[in-house]
């Protein structure tokens, strides 16, 4: 049987790369180099191998740069046509877009934005029986395998049980019939899996072909980009090393200064004394001090409203170097910005959750309270961003790690005084003034909190039975009810230790934009019992009784108890949720911790025998090996 291939393949580098911003401000991502090498050479290469003569390229960001980059090379061996699109228009609509291209023939497809190593004859050869609709390339252990076959046909692109034996991630690459243009919309934007569901609902078969001795990495995140050189080292002659570093054109490193496992886009520059690792540095921007993950130029990788606002606060976007923050689940992007020896931190935000907009108003409000938190240097709030005060990187979560108990209780104790601070010097300012809080702890919120708790980890992550549900949040209704007779404070309500950061002047408050009126236990139950450090419960203890004597209205200790059940539901209910957003799975591996916290609140209070059933069935299960 013959195992020609297409003569045609179409080039999918329309998208906006943003997971890679702010770097794609500056390169489109087709352009992003592997060891030195776009990757859009990359895949027009490989397509030269194959066979392929004629090539479509659709366009949409940045597509100047892109036409600037064929026209500087020879082609590759191929006849190369573009096709740009004003508006983005999705796979599908890329290929209805550009039927012209389409022949009689089957057709490659490709993303621009994956590095791959394969042999095409295994596809071509599974294309050639059964005159299937198309052949996708598909891998049975890396990436989110959502996929589903049968028999070598694909029976599911959404699999409910992602990663379960059985299922395989789509690398990227469809070999097609020209048939496929039956099935997508003659205009508009159209997803490609959404034509192969029509098609195969109308009798068409999709084909699944697994390829032995294959490589596949999908670029779309900083950290995937530099996995992606670590695992294809060897082809640019550094198997044996431990590290690696891509240096591009014109990039001046001090002599002292340690780079390593990071690429550096051309004209870069590591200051003396520089420590960067697991970094991806962009075009022309200078380094210092110690960089881990994405560094570019304020004057690229700022948007206009960013650029406006760092201004405002008194720096040169051109005089500055960008540092993206790890993504956060609250609808917020922060970016860290340095001039020089000044740091100051930006935040994006979206008011898809009202409490976003709130966030500078309480900071003015906490700092008048003298509740130390970060200064506010400007405020745009109809561009949704904000400029803030740098307090560092040093989080409670982090200073604690291996710390000696007396320092942990020290650290504790100090942070207990601020927090004292906030239920009765806050509380006294907040009934006196006009400041907008979110709406208070009542029977909705915490009706709220028990039905988020069942919903996202019980329901839809464990497939709990409903009777035990039922009897849960029953129990959880008499905690609230108990709750309800506490006199109300102003509380942080997420008040763990990744918001507490350690500075010159002491422990300052961040996330505080949920800021409003409850019980006090809500706030000690969040710092003293919180999965991100698993403080002993003796020295929970110790730390309670601190807090009593330096408050006005001490917390029993019976009430705190009953906080910790409710606060730790919610925080579960949290890390399910965070847990579904791209690169943000890893919280689910705080849930045992909270399920053994919550454990022993609730043996110390009577009537919580569904609550005790399933923490023991929680505390056993190890999220992290889903």
């Amino acid at each position: 049987m013959s195992v020609t291939g297409p003569k045609r393949a179409f080039v999918l580098a329309a998208g906006y790369g943003t997971r890679m911003l702010p770097l794609t401000r500056d390169l489109p991502k087709p352009l992003m180099p592997l060891w030195g090498k776009p990757l859009l050479q990359h895949a027009l290469e490989m397509l030269a191998r194959w066979g392929v003569r004629d090539v479509l390229i659709n366009l949409h960001h940045k597509p100047g740069d892109i036409l600037e980059f064929l026209r500087g090379h020879s082609g590759f061996g191929l006849r190369i046509a573009l096709s740009f699109e004003p508006e983005i228009l999705g796979t599908g609509g890329a290929l209805q877009k550009a039927g012209w291209f389409v022949d009689e023939q089957p057709f490659w497809l490709i993303n621009s934005d994956v590095t791959a190593n394969l042999n095409p004859a295994p596809l071509v050869r599974a294309f050639q029986r059964g005159n299937p609709i198309a052949a996708l390339w598909l891998h049975p252990s890396r990436g989110p395998r959502t996929v589903e076959m049968r028999n070598g046909r694909i029976t599911n692109f959404a699999s409910s049980k992602p990663g379960a034996p059985g299922t395989y991630t789509f690398c990227g690459l469809h070999l097609l019939s020209p048939r496929i243009l039956r099935h997508i919309p003659e205009s508009g934007f159209a997803g490609i899996i959404d034509a192969y569901v029509r098609a195969m609902r109308r009798g068409e078969k999709v084909l699944g072909v697994c390829i032995k001795n294959s490589y596949w990495a999908d670029l779309g995140t900083p950290a995937q980009y530099l996995d992606a050189h670590a695992e294809t080292r060897a082809a640019v002659g550094s198997k044996r090393d431990k590290t690696f570093v891509a240096v591009g054109a014109n990039c001046a490193i001090a002599r002292d200064a340690v780079v390593t496992d990071s690429v550096l886009w051309d004209g870069t520059q590591v200051a003396s004394g520089a420590c960067v690792h697991r970094s991806v540095i962009g075009r022309g921007t200078r380094v210092e001090g110690r960089v881990e993950g994405v560094a570019c130029r304020g004057d690229i990788g700022l948007e206009r409203a960013e650029a406006a606002a760092i201004t405002a606060a008194g720096m040169k976007p051109e005089d500055t170097t960008i540092y993206p923050l790890s993504a956060r689940g609250s609808a917020r992007t922060f970016t860290r910005v340095q001039a020089g020896a000044r740091t100051v931190m930006l935040i994006r935000y979206s008011v898809e959750r009202e409490e976003n907009a709130l966030y500078c108003g309480h900071a003015r409000f906490l700092a008048r309270a003298g509740i130390r938190v970060p200064k506010v240097l400007a405020d745009c709030p109809a561009e949704r961003v904000a400029v803030m005060e740098d307090l560092g990187s040093r989080s409670l979560t982090a200073a604690i790690k291996g710390a000696a108990p007396a320092r942990v209780f020290d650290l504790y104790r100090k942070v207990l005084d601020e927090v004292v601070r906030l239920h009765e010097k806050g509380t006294a300012l907040a009934r006196k003034s006009r400041v907008r809080l979110m709406p208070p702890f009542d029977e909705r919120l915490y009706r709220w909190e028990r039905d988020f708790f069942a919903d996202q980890l019980l329901r839809r992550r464990m497939g709990i039975r409903p009777a035990l549900i039922r009897a849960a949040a029953a129990e959880l209704a008499r905690v609230a009810g108990r709750l309800l007779l506490e006199p109300r404070v102003l509380i942080h309500r997420d008040l763990q230790s990744s918001n507490i950061y350690l500075t010159e002047k002491g422990p300052a408050l961040i996330d505080f934009q949920g800021m409003r009126m409850g019980p006090a236990a809500y706030d000690l139950a969040s710092l003293l019992c919180d999965p991100y450090v698993a403080l002993p419960v003796e020295l929970q203890a110790r730390l309670l009784a601190y807090y009593n004597r330096k408050a006005r209205v001490p917390v029993p200790e019976e009430v705190f108890r009953l906080a910790v059940v409710e606060r730790l539901a919610q925080a579960m209910g949290a890390y399910v949720r965070l847990g579904r957003i791209p690169g943000m799975r890893p919280f689910e591996r705080y849930i045992t911790q909270a399920a053994n916290s919550q454990l022993l609140a609730a043996t110390e209070i009577e009537g919580m025998a569904a609550i005790k059933q399933l923490a023991r069935e929680l505390s056993r299960k190890k999220f992290d090996r889903d």
